[in-house]
């Protein structure tokens, strides 16, 4: 039987705040962890950012470098 209460013409139930509160209280079941996967997916977004810094310094340069040509053309 449910229990019920009325407070300001609001019905409170107690039996739906108990089974809120057993939703929470459910653990997730925990996965295993390698650690070496952990490092080698750090060392390859190393490698990545290092590839991207390159890229990106060669490409302003290049483009500082045409700018340069042709600025020296016009003239």
């Amino acid at each position: 039987m449910q229990k019920t209460s009325f407070n300001n013409f609001k019905v409170l139930n107690e039996d739906q705040d108990r089974k809120k509160f057993n939703q929470f209280s459910k653990k997730e079941k925990r996965n295993i962890v390698d650690i070496n996967i952990l490092l080698n997916r750090v060392k390859l977004e190393k490698k990545m950012e290092i590839k991207r810094k390159i890229i990106s310094f060669s490409l302003t340069s290049l483009l500082l470098s045409l700018f340069g040509i042709i600025v020296l053309y016009v003239k």
